[in-house]
């Protein structure tokens, strides 16, 4: 086996809900950093003998953006749909180990560290003004955020 690639089958459900699952066969899933896509999940080909190929032969990417919703169907299963299309999508691993590494790649990418609880930070900074009291974080931040102009012409 590849470093950092693991044995998946791949599924596809096409847009309408209503569909079929098909199996598209047999690959090898990683998370990998490719040009210009950036961090995307790959799926090399499987030779015939079940290792992966060599040289490696990408036949599957989906670049994966902040935000975007993979969901761990069981211990060895990992789902996602495409937004623009609706297509669904899933892997299923040999094993839960697998899944969870190949998960454990994808998380820090799908969250948007300098967004994470803004809503939070930004609720106290309101009721720090509201109050008179010094905002979270220092008066700095929160005479920067009042300056900022919002829909204004």
């Amino acid at each position: 086996m590849a470093s950092g690639a693991y044995p998946v089958q791949l599924l596809h459900r096409p847009g309408a809900a209503e569909g079929q699952w098909r199996n598209l066969g047999a690959a090898y899933a990683a998370v990998t950093f490719l040009r210009p896509q950036g961090q995307s999940l790959v799926l090399y080909a499987a030779g015939p003998d079940g290792q992966p190929q060599q040289p490696r032969r990408i036949v599957f990417v989906y670049p994966i953006l902040p935000g975007d919703a993979f969901e761990r169907l069981d211990g060895a299963t990992l789902s996602w749909a495409e937004p623009e299309c609706g297509d669904e999508f899933a892997l299923c691993f040999l094993d839960d180990a697998a899944c969870g590494a190949v998960c454990g790649a994808i998380a820090p990418v799908v969250r948007t560290p300098a967004v994470d609880g803004i809503a939070d930070i930004l609720a106290g900074l309101r009721v720090a003004r509201e109050e008179g009291a010094p905002a979270p974080g220092g008066a700095d931040i929160a005479a920067r955020l009042a300056q900022l102009s919002i829909g204004r012409p």
